[in-house]
């Protein structure tokens, strides 16, 4: 499916929102949708990181009319 191989990463900067609640707000997503998204994305990704490219293949899948 996705494909969240690693380039050496030293130290990668890490990212937490202030809450799910917050998260709620900023995208209107229900705490639900929000949970399984991540569940879904460390399901891909156990070490938590992606690369741009794959990022941006994913986003279009969500999002194919782009950002309009």
């Amino acid at each position: 499916m996705w494909n969240c191989e690693l380039e050496e990463i030293v130290s990668p900067p890490k990212y937490r929102p202030e809450s799910i609640a917050a998260l709620c707000e900023a995208t209107r997503f229900t705490e639900a949708e929000i949970k399984r998204i991540y569940r879904g994305f460390k399901a891909e990704c156990p070490a938590g990181i992606i690369r741009e490219e794959t990022f941006k293949f994913i986003y279009s899948q969500f999002f194919p009319q782009g950002g309009k």
